[in-house]
C-alpha cells in the first residue's frame, strides 16, 4: 500500500474536528494510514453506532477510478483502509427510523412498532470529503442525495465557491446549506447551485432536505443529511 502522505492526513484530522456539531457521518485519519468512520451528534458528541449503519465507503484518485478499501469494525467506529493512496472519499450512512407519539420523546423505532406514534422520519447521512481537489471534486458520485464542487479551482477562504446539490442525480432547489451548522445558510435555486462562502482552514458545509412521505406505515418524512468537507488553500 503506498502511504498516505502526512500533509493529506493533517488536512483529515483538521475536517474531522468540529464536525460532530451535527448528526452526521465523517472520516478521519489514524496512524496507520487507515481512516475512522465516525458518528456525531450535537455539541460535538461521539455516538457511537452499530456497524450495519454504515451502507457504503468509497475512495477515489485524483482521476475519479475507484480505489479498493478493507473495511472492519473497530470498538471506536469502523476502520477503512484504501488500498492507495485517495484524493476523496465518501460515505453512505443509514441511521434508521425514529418515531413519536403525541406527548412521548422519540424513540429508535419505525412509527408500525410504536404504538400511538404519530409521526416518524427516516434518517439517512451522506458524505464526502475531498483530499485532493481536481477533477473528483466536481464528479457525481451517484450518492442519493449529493453535494457537488463545481469550481475547478481550489477553494479559497473568503472567496465564493459554486456547489450543485443533487437528488437522485437531478438537480434540486431549496435545500438548505451554511458552512458549519453556525454559518449563515444559503438556499439552493432552481438549478441546484449556491454559493458559499468558505472559511480559512477546514470547512463542513452541511446540507439538509427533508420531504414528506405519505401512504408509509413506518414514517412520514424522509431526512437527509450532507457533510462535504474540504480545507481551503492559499
Amino acid at each position: 500500500m503506498t502511504p498516505i502522505r502526512s500533509l493529506l492526513a493533517t488536512t483529515a484530522i483538521a475536517l474531522g474536528m468540529g464536525a460532530a456539531q451535527a448528526h452526521n457521518v465523517w472520516l478521519v485519519p489514524d496512524a496507520q494510514g487507515a481512516y475512522l468512520v465516525q458518528f456525531g451528534g450535537h455539541e460535538g458528541k461521539l455516538e457511537a453506532f452499530d456497524s450495519g449503519k454504515l451502507t457504503s465507503v468509497t475512495a477515489y484518485d485524483r482521476r475519479g477510478r475507484k480505489i479498493d478499501v478493507a473495511t472492519r469494525a473497530a470498538t471506536d467506529g469502523v476502520r477503512v483502509k484504501p488500498a492507495r493512496e485517495p484524493a476523496l472519499l465518501a460515505a453512505e450512512f443509514d441511521n434508521g427510523f425514529f418515531s413519536k407519539a403525541e406527548g412521548s420523546p422519540m424513540v429508535n423505532k419505525p412509527m408500525d412498532q410504536n404504538p400511538g406514534a404519530t409521526s416518524g422520519v427516516h434518517a439517512m447521512k451522506f458524505h464526502k470529503t475531498v483530499l485532493q481537489w481536481g477533477l473528483i471534486a466536481r464528479k457525481e458520485l451517484g450518492q442519493a442525495f449529493e453535494i457537488v464542487g463545481t469550481d475547478s479551482k481550489d477553494p479559497q477562504a473568503g472567496k465564493p465557491m459554486k456547489v450543485q446539490v443533487l437528488k437522485d442525480g437531478k438537480p434540486v432547489a431549496g435545500v438548505r446549506l451554511s458552512i458549519g451548522e453556525d454559518g449563515s445558510p444559503v438556499t439552493s435555486g432552481a438549478d441546484g447551485t449556491a454559493i458559499v462562502t468558505p472559511v480559512e482552514g477546514r470547512n463542513q458545509l452541511l446540507a439538509i432536505l427533508r420531504t414528506p412521505v405519505q401512504g408509509n406505515p413506518q414514517t412520514t418524512q424522509l431526512s437527509y443529511e450532507y457533510l462535504f468537507a474540504f480545507q481551503t488553500h492559499d
